[in-house]
């Protein structure tokens, strides 16, 4: 079913495209609900994206394209074997480089749809890594878009503190902590230095230590008004 939908998509020529990126997010949402273990990971994803995009200043714009690519970024998925998606064991190396390709595939769907050229990007890259160990195209740093960047934080700390096939649900302070320490070389540090406050704001009672120390939590304006008027 997914596979026809798909196809549907990638051959609908019509001028008027208008339905098509409400299609692309249905799509994208059948593939999250195929998978048990991903339920509910591309709405996280797409949240805490346009979330990070606010606490770094991005205009409104911008931060609905991030929440956007948070919903569609792994739509190439529907192209990758479910028996390498599911497998609870290690990959080999053939099946690592299988699943590597997904960024590749829902890059080639979203350009199909458009005006969604700049969504495609940021999903074409945000498995890359500022020390340019990632993939697909191994790019180094600010060489990698910002909204790339932004998702790859988003989907990586959605990725350690759910449960997959493969592995238990990481503890969130952990998870915070290993984006800390993944910061410069995995991760950008303007952007995890965004994601922590703006999660510890939502969540001040989640935060590892070493973290604490670096990010020190400061009130948004209103819950200041409410300390304000406690204190009074």
């Amino acid at each position: 079913m997914l596979n026809y939908l798909i196809a549907e998509l990638l051959s609908s020529k019509t001028e008027d495209t208008r339905g098509q990126p409400g299609f692309l997010l249905a799509v994208a949402a059948l593939l999250d609900m195929r998978y048990p273990f991903t339920v509910g990971h591309s709405k996280r994803v797409a949240r805490y994206a346009k979330s990070i995009a606010a606490e770094m200043g991005l205009d409104p714009q911008s931060q609905e394209i991030l929440r956007f690519a948070g919903k569609v970024h792994d739509i190439g998925k529907v192209g990758i074997a479910k028996t390498h998606l599911d497998k609870q064991g290690k990959l080999t190396l053939d099946e690592m480089r299988e699943i590597q390709r997904h960024p590749l595939i829902s890059y080639d769907i979203i350009m199909d749809v458009t005006g969604l050229e700049n969504v495609a990007n940021i999903v074409l890259h945000h498995h890359e890594r500022v020390d340019g160990h990632g993939y697909p195209l191994g790019l180094v740093g600010n060489s990698i878009p910002l909204g790339s960047r932004i998702l790859c934080v988003s989907d990586s700390f959605d990725a350690m503190t759910s449960e997959r096939p493969y592995k238990p649900a990481m503890e969130i302070d952990e998870a915070l902590q290993e984006l800390e320490q993944g910061a410069g070389t995995q991760f950008d540090p303007d952007v995890v230095q965004a994601f922590i406050a703006t999660f510890r704001r939502i969540n001040p009672h989640y935060l590892c230590d070493a973290c604490a120390a670096l990010y020190p939590y400061v009130p948004d304006r209103q819950e200041q008004e409410r300390i304000d008027v406690d204190n009074n």
